[in-house]
């Protein structure tokens, strides 16, 4: 007896001291992970950086102006005053902000007519606040699909007026003072907010926006963020849609500016989103107004790259991300071992297999300064899970600028791909491939411009079977008067900024400059932007994020369609995007599984208090066919970035697409989701891989899904039916 009592306790002893093993060795693995080394990185530049250094450490600036004012020389008290009430603005203390303001007022015994004769900027910042306040109050507080959305009905209107009911007040007398159009737009704006556009709006200011609603036809879709439970609420960052999982249904990664703020990883369930930022491992990596992703090791597993330290100089020398997928639902940070950790301030990467070896190498887009010089970097791919900086010999260590963004494409279908690299405030850069050597052709291709230019992408535009060149202008000359352009536009009057260049393929590696002759030759003010078939017409669309740090940059977020690779036209209100928050990252993919492409936004200023729900618009159009490829490369990389198609369909129509995430800011899904209007048979669908392999295969169906593989000659149908995302509730706070 007393021997099994013996035995028992052995056992006992031996299990918990299993456990505890076990125990330490999960603890120990957690300790000693790359991705502890990152977080604690991290954890270590966000508690010593310099609050003065990052202008969007709003919060911690105002302490720091509030604790000057009493101390400092009776002459400096007014402008350290003014820069504490500023900085209250932009870190959201709306209501700290009009206090302060108002409380002065009171004791100085003053009016808001004498202070708009005799301190201008304080009623600027008292307006903005009382404007500001509606929105967090009404749109961020209480948010619905309806919220900050032109038109702005009903739903989308403030219940709680007084915010805009006192920025009226302010503006409008402000606006008889020093009529201009930036004040013009801003008061049309807060009237929208209250319902009172267009008829409550006076006359000497009234903005006829009727102008941009001439496309009824086109279907309204919904924005659902808030229902799926993915409205991250954050600064300006990036997203990547893509099945992180691989159980066939597109996840969602975003990211924020805010250096404080934690990325997020939602899977899709098939019935809504769940939240598994923890469970993935990824507690502590903060940050990041960039992502992309790619299978960078040819694992079968989707990767994440993101990018840090962008707009603060030498203050931003902060470290990129890459997060390795392990294939059980968790990711670890290998920047350090894998050889990519630098120090710069960085927004934009792209990924592409330019020496054709089968895997996928890594170029880095660093921004310059002329009293600071960070360089580009091109890591290449060794096959094991590392990389060697070899920009010198590929000729890419020359690029001195202020990278803003970048993409590869074949733009002479040699398989070879090219560079593109927009800088803002210099010329932009086009290096051609040859035979892994990079030839800058950026002049004698005709697409260096234009000088103040920011999100950027290859595509197909009109179906022709040669890449062109998208560059979003965004003229940081003018910033501050975005909102005035953007009055002017509309009104038709002549706007004063450097526009955006459509670069359309001549095919002989030359291009000509076509944004006049396609309709788009605006000044956008990009941010964010990406590109999609969101009709399903087999011609490429494109998305807009626009905006500013200025507080005042409350213009739309724009959607152009695609009119049969001729032109565009813009169906912003139609298709109810114009969201009037500031836009950053965007992602096109099938996220239910219906067969069009929907769209997600990251949204959110510079500022530590510019945030706002990201945003999820669902696609409602049906009557149009569509086919889904999802190609594995197995000579090629795996994720079979650089492929192209070509579709020839049932009335002879020929559709080209080049396999990878999209746009310079945001990173839609690999797999190729591609409309085909009304045509019910693919009659050809022709593959060249990055390896050179040629692939062709005849008679597909369409509103199916294929899966197909490098070398392989059969075409694989998978299940794919539409998802009812909106099975679940999800009930959460934003962050």
């Amino acid at each position: 007896m007393k021997k099994i009592a013996y035995l028992i306790v052995v056992v006992f002893i031996l299990f918990l001291s299993c456990k505890k093993i076990e125990n330490n060795r999960i603890y120990n693995l957690n300790e000693n992970s790359e991705s502890k080394f990152m977080v604690d990185l991290l954890r270590k530049i966000n508690s010593e950086g310099d609050p003065l250094e990052y202008f969007h450490w709003n919060k911690k600036i105002a302490e720091y102006y509030k604790d000057r004012i009493s101390g400092s020389p009776k002459k400096d008290r007014f402008k350290i005053w003014l820069s504490y009430c500023y900085e209250l603005l932009l870190a959201g203390e709306n209501q700290k902000c009009i206090d302060e303001i108002e409380t002065k007022i009171y004791k100085d015994k003053t009016s808001y007519d004498t202070l708009i004769m005799a301190a201008l900027p304080v009623m600027e910042l008292l307006g903005l606040a009382y404007l500001r306040l509606g929105e967090i109050t009404n749109c961020s507080n209480n948010h619905n699909q309806f919220s900050c959305i032109l038109p702005l009905v009903n739903e989308g209107q403030h219940l709680e007026k007084t915010g805009s009911q006192k920025a009226i007040e302010i503006f409008s007398k402000i606006y008889q003072k020093y009529p201009n159009e930036k004040y013009k737009w801003i008061l049309n704006l807060a009237h929208m907010t209250i319902g009172e556009y267009p008829y409550e709006v006076p006359e000497d200011y009234f903005i006829d926006y009727s102008i941009y609603n001439q496309k009824d036809d086109f279907p309204p879709f919904r924005e659902i963020a808030s229902q799926l439970g993915i409205d991250v609420n954050g600064l300006s960052g990036g997203v990547s849609l893509e099945d992180f999982n691989n159980d066939g249904l597109t996840d969602i990664f975003a990211t924020s500016y805010g250096m404080e703020d934690q990325c997020k990883l939602f899977f899709n369930t098939g019935f809504g989103f769940e939240d598994v930022t923890e469970k993935a491992g990824l507690k502590g990596i903060l940050s990041g107004l960039n992502c992309l992703h790619a299978d960078y090791n040819n694992d079968g597993n989707t990767d994440i790259l993101i990018l840090r330290g962008a707009w603060l100089g030498s203050s931003g020398k902060h470290p990129n991300s890459l997060l390795r997928n392990n294939g059980d639902g968790t990711f670890t940070d290998v920047t350090k071992s894998s050889g990519i950790l630098t120090f710069h301030p960085t927004q934009t990467a792209s990924w592409a297999d330019v020496n054709r070896d089968g895997f996928l190498d890594l170029f880095v887009g660093n921004e310059s300064k002329p009293n600071q010089y960070n360089p580009c970097e091109l890591y290449i791919n060794q096959g094991d899970g590392k990389f060697l900086e070899k920009s010198k010999e590929y000729n890419l260590d020359k690029i001195n600028g202020f990278i803003k963004g970048l993409v590869f494409g074949d733009i002479n279908n040699d398989q070879w791909p090219d560079l593109f690299i927009s800088v803002l405030g210099g010329k932009n850069y086009l290096f051609k491939n040859e035979l892994g050597f990079f030839k800058d052709i950026s002049e004698s291709a005709g697409v260096e411009a234009p000088y103040y230019s920011f999100p950027c992408w290859i595509w197909d535009v009109n179906n022709d079977g040669f890449n062109d060149i998208f560059v979003a202008s965004y003229d940081s000359r003018n910033l501050i008067n975005l909102a005035s352009d953007f009055s002017k536009e509309i009104e038709g009057k002549y706007v004063d900024s450097e526009k955006s260049k459509l670069f359309i393929n001549n095919g002989n590696e030359t291009f000509t400059e076509s944004s006049q002759e396609f309709n788009i030759d605006i000044s956008m003010y990009a941010m964010g932007s990406n590109f999609g078939d969101i009709d399903n017409d087999g011609w490429l669309d494109f998305y807009i994020g626009n905006g500013s740090p200025e507080l005042t940059s409350t213009i739309p977020n724009r959607m152009f369609r695609n009119v049969d690779g001729t032109r565009f036209e813009e169906i912003t209100l139609a298709g109810r995007f114009g969201h009037i928050q500031k836009g950053h990252g965007v992602g096109f993919a099938d996220l239910d599984n219906d067969g069009d492409q929907d769209v997600y936004a990251v949204m959110g200023g510079a500022f530590q208090g510019d945030t706002y729900p990201n945003a999820c618009f669902e696609n409602p159009i049906t009557d149009k066919n569509w086919v889904v490829l999802k190609l594995i490369g197995e000579i090629s990389n795996r994720s079979s970035i650089g492929s192209y198609l070509e579709i020839v369909l049932d009335n002879g129509r020929k559709i080209f697409r080049n396999i990878n995430t999209g746009g310079s800011f945001g990173s839609s899904s690999l797999q190729a989701e591609i409309g085909l209007g009304k045509n019910n048979l693919i009659k050809k669908l022709s593959i060249i891989w990055p390896s050179g392999k040629n692939q062709t295969f005849k008679n597909l169906i369409s509103n199916k899904k294929y899966m197909i593989f490098e070398n392989d000659s059969k075409i694989v149908e998978v299940k794919y039916s539409k998802l009812n995302l909106m099975a679940e509730k999800h009930n959460h706070e934003h962050n």
